[in-house]
């Protein structure tokens, strides 16, 4: 059976298996836990309660300290004559159908500048925009230590795919479909957070794109003071973006996988808005790419 069918199927089953094996309450509702679980990556393993509506904007700023030379076949600094300007800004809105359905939008807008000697590249506007939904399936009780979620989100190649020697894509250019499924557990003095997904990409341009699959696992700490309310955050993830087939030909330098290390934190402010900043460092990574540590800064209001 074809492996992206097989890698599919398995997160589904292993999201109906949970669905499955949870007890309803006699009224058939499912509490929401009053906490606002979120991090600087917008992952959300609890849901917004019903009619409740989240707006984040993210600024993402990635700087390269090593890059791949094709010559030589090696990694080394980049050169002192290259600059290599990236800025991002996304926004998400989230909305609360019940206490059990979550939908939301991501409007991503890309800003690239790459400057050398042997010219400039430019990639400005917008992205590939998203939408998805998330069910919860486990964390119906009030006070409960474990929620799990599952998350299905589509993003659309709304943005500029192609590659020329002065414009940069914006965006994939394909289809893509994510299956993820989103845990927490509430230990006495901390958060443990976890998210599995995987996405099917679509064919485009005569290519056979391939599909990308990754782990999250977050720490997270409240830390309450008389200036209000702060929290520390740190984890992992790791990502596996298999390789482009064109004409039965691999793409060079389509095979991408890395591992990185995170830290962040938060402060909260008249519950109603959450300013949040984090640093992932990338300490493994496959040598086709750049490999690179990102500054990222997020707000987060409850709009009601």
């Amino acid at each position: 059976m074809n492996r992206k069918i097989v890698l599919s199927l398995s997160l589904i089953l292993l999201a109906a298996a949970s669905l499955l094996g949870q007890e309803q309450q006699p009224d058939g509702r499912m509490v929401t836990d009053s906490g606002f679980y979120q991090s600087v990556y917008n992952l959300r393993p609890v849901l917004l309660k019903k009619h409740k509506m989240l707006l984040n904007t993210q600024l993402v700023f990635p700087r390269f300290y090593k890059m791949y030379n094709p010559k030589q076949q090696s990694i080394g600094k980049v050169p002192s004559y290259m600059v290599l300007n990236e800025f991002y800004f996304n926004t998400l809105f989230t909305y609360g159908l019940s206490d059990s359905w979550n939908i939301y939008t991501v409007i991503p807008v890309v800003d690239i500048h790459h400057y050398s000697p042997m010219g400039i590249q430019k990639g400005v506007g917008l992205g590939d925009m998203q939408l998805g939904v998330t069910y919860r399936l486990l964390g119906k009780n009030k006070g409960t230590s474990d929620f799990l979620s599952a998350e299905l989100k589509t993003t659309f190649p709304t943005g500029k795919s192609q590659l020329t020697a002065q414009d940069y894509p914006t965006g994939l250019g394909s289809f893509r479909f994510m299956l993820a499924l989103n845990g927490l557990h509430k230990f006495n003095n901390f958060d443990l957070w976890y998210t599995g997904y995987y996405e099917y990409r679509t064919n485009h341009s005569g290519i056979t794109a391939g599909d990308e699959t990754g782990l999250f696992v977050t720490l997270q700490k409240s830390i309450a003071t008389e200036l209000g309310e702060f929290g520390l955050e740190g984890g992992l993830n790791s990502y596996f973006n298999f390789k482009d087939i064109k004409s039965g030909v691999e793409v060079p330098n389509s095979k991408d996988y890395a591992v990185n290390l995170y830290v962040g934190g938060w402060y909260k402010y008249l519950n109603l808005m959450y300013i949040r900043f984090g640093v992932p460092y990338s300490i493994y990574q496959n040598s086709a790419w750049m490999t690179k540590y990102q500054v990222m800064v997020q707000f987060d209001f409850l709009l009601n």
